[in-house]
């Protein structure tokens, strides 16, 4: 009598362990990607921040001597400002600023307080600037105003200098309202930077 082959039953775990249960990914994916977004995103914030240079003074034109200090006291001047008196030189991120003085400017369209800005790449990349949103002037009475587009004066444009280029022109603030006498500061804070640190030039009207 012949005996039927038997053949291993599939359902059947040989080792006589029990099964193991299947390790679900899909968790491991729903914590991991925002942890890792995170610390990429931390990973940019600290070199962005790292990388801003510190302003430095300088008592003329680009090249003259530095000077040590923030520059002189004005109301509301912030604790990490770096300020100078108008026509001085202010170089932060491989960017010189030099700021002229303000003046009242009339037109036909009201009157304006301008001053002339020349911006000198001394670095060795590319760098950008604006002629409009990082401008403010604080005037007499404590007041910050946003620029405008002045009448009758070669306004300072937005772009990007090539190392060793300069761009000039004027940022301009209302002053269809009087411009009272006393103490002005025009001042520049980056819109697109993490830093809050500001640049201010110190005018007397």
């Amino acid at each position: 009598m012949t005996h039927p082959i038997s053949y291993p039953d599939p359902n059947q775990n040989p080792s006589g362990q029990p099964p193991r249960a299947k390790r679900r990914i899909w968790p491991w994916i729903v914590v991991g990607v925002p942890v890792l977004l995170f610390g990429a995103c931390s990973i940019a914030v600290v070199s962005s921040v790292g990388g801003e240079k510190e302003a430095t003074v300088t008592s003329g034109p680009v090249g003259d001597e530095v000077v040590a200090d923030r520059g002189p006291e004005f109301s509301g001047k912030l604790d990490h400002d770096t300020a100078a008196v108008a026509g001085a030189t202010i170089t932060r991120d491989d960017l010189a600023y030099t700021v002229g003085p303000l003046q009242l400017i009339d037109s036909v369209l009201g009157s304006y307080l301008c001053s002339e800005v020349t911006i000198v790449n001394v670095g060795t990349d590319q760098n950008d600037f604006n002629g409009y949103m990082d401008w403010h002037v604080q005037d007499a009475g404590g007041a910050i105003r946003n620029s405008t587009f002045g009448a009758d004066r070669p306004m300072l444009n937005s772009g990007r200098l090539a190392p060793g280029g300069t761009a000039t022109g004027n940022v301009c603030f209302d002053a269809r309202a009087g411009a009272a006498p006393g103490t002005y500061v025009v001042l520049f804070e980056d819109t697109f930077s993490l830093s809050t640190d500001r640049l201010a030039w110190v005018s007397t009207l």
